[in-house]
């Protein structure tokens, strides 16, 4: 996707990702997510639709977070990209990827394993110039479990969540059975 991007950028040449390890950088962002935090730790959410206010308007100074609002249809499938779009095998190579870097004017896409100025670099050959389609992941809003959808219209009922939401959990699809299996251990009756 990045290096088909590439071929269309007027200013842009080259595009280097860094992946960072865990534990070991400060990112400009993580800033922004002990913002929301501490909002958070002075804040009830009662459901989903409040989480967009809640996160803009963590920050008001200089001005609030910009938040975008996503919904399944922003979600696309991109695991068969690198079969079609790359030669060579990536196979257990992906994870340990630390730099790639896209050209526009090589056919071909430059990564290393290391974030050491003077370790080894590799190529993969790109098959073609051409955009690789992709296609969404979900036709359809997910649905929920029946049990989970009957425990939340339970906490509207019961007044725990305000009334005002209601019509939000009602209206959830639900059509699935729970992926978690039962239990082999039996739950304790300490009475």
């Amino acid at each position: 996707m990045l290096h088909s991007s590439l071929q269309e950028c007027k200013n842009i040449d080259t595009i280097q990702l860094n992946f960072l390890l865990t534990g070991h950088n400060y990112m400009p962002v993580d800033t922004v997510h002990a913002i929301i935090e501490n909002r958070l730790k002075k804040t009830t959410v009662y459901a989903p639709s409040q989480w967009f206010t809640v996160f803009a308007t963590a920050r008001q100074e200089p001005a609030p977070f910009e938040v975008e609002r996503l919904s399944y249809e922003d979600f696309y499938k991109w695991d068969n990209i690198s079969d079609k779009y790359f030669k060579g095998n990536l196979n257990g190579k992906i994870s340990k990827i630390r730099i790639i870097t896209f050209r526009k004017d090589k056919q071909s896409v430059k990564y290393k394993t290391s974030m050491n100025p003077t370790a080894a670099s590799f190529d993969v050959d790109v098959q073609s110039k051409t955009k690789v389609s992709v296609v969404p992941c979900y036709r359809s809003q997910l649905p929920t479990s029946k049990a989970k959808y009957d425990d939340l219209v339970k906490l509207c009922t019961d007044n725990v969540i305000p009334n005002c939401f209601k019509q939000e959990f009602v209206n959830i699809q639900f059509n699935v059975k729970d992926c978690l299996p039962e239990s082999d251990i039996e739950d304790c009756d300490n009475n």
